[in-house]
């Protein structure tokens, strides 16, 4: 989610609130902590807030105590007052199960030894942050199937080529680079047949990958914090543990 599309509810509210959910946004998907007048301005720019580029923002941030407080030289900063009402105002979080999750992911990032697969879990943990549910699914869910292709892949190519031709008599597996042409449907097939999951855990994981192709398509689906939370559970319970 970027910052345009987190600010657009508030296009048309204060310049104290837009002001508050910019740096709500910075802080949890950038780690900006805190930001100068200036800096805040041109982010709102950027984004295309509406009167932006001639606003008062020192006006604005004053106005916002006392959900905002100055550090030092010149750098302002969200309190914890000002975090709760970003959260409510833009229905961030309101469940505990998000706090939950997004500390669960956390725990499982700094566990992670694959560099591409830790940086996928932090990826889904920034959108939670933020409330971009459907973001956190895709990206989480590209963590799992590239932990999913490891394990696969230590059984080696012989054994991964002839469970796939099980699904496709054509199927051909040389090389790692090869599981970039098996769908995602038939990974979860082959971890089955390899042993890597039974077909309890195959039928929970098909069920993620559903949810995954719901939220990753122009849909008008929306996932709940509870069926994300769900999401997470599998996931994290089966792939990652």
């Amino acid at each position: 989610m970027t910052l345009t599309e987190f600010l657009h509810p508030l296009r048309r509210s204060s310049k104290p609130e837009q002001v508050q959910a910019a740096l709500y946004y910075l802080k949890h998907h950038e780690g900006r902590n805190a930001l100068r007048v200036k800096e805040i301005r041109a982010v709102l720019v950027q984004a295309g807030v509406p009167r932006s580029r001639g606003a008062n923002i020192a006006q604005a941030l004053t106005r916002s105590a006392p959900r905002v407080h100055q550090i030092e030289d010149g750098l302002w900063a969200l309190t914890p007052t000002g975090e709760d009402h970003v959260r409510q105002r833009l229905s961030i979080g309101t469940d505990t199960n998000t706090d939950a999750d997004i500390g669960s992911l956390e725990t499982l990032a700094r566990q992670i030894a694959d560099e591409a697969t830790r940086g996928y879990v932090n990826e889904a943990v920034k959108c939670l942050q933020v409330g971009a549910r459907r973001a956190a699914v895709v990206f989480l869910w590209s963590g799992a199937v590239a932990s999913i292709r490891n394990e696969v892949w230590a059984h080696g190519p012989k054994q991964i080529e002839a469970a796939l031709q099980r699904i496709n008599p054509k199927a051909r597996f040389r090389k790692r680079d090869d599981f970039s042409a098996v769908k995602d449907v038939h990974l979860l097939k082959v971890a089955q047949e390899l042993g890597v999951y039974d077909k309890s855990e195959k039928k929970h994981l098909q069920g993620a990958l559903d949810l995954r192709n719901d939220c990753g398509h122009p849909v008008k689906y929306r996932p709940g914090e509870k069926k994300v939370s769900s999401f997470i559970e599998d996931v994290v319970g089966i792939v990652f543990t």
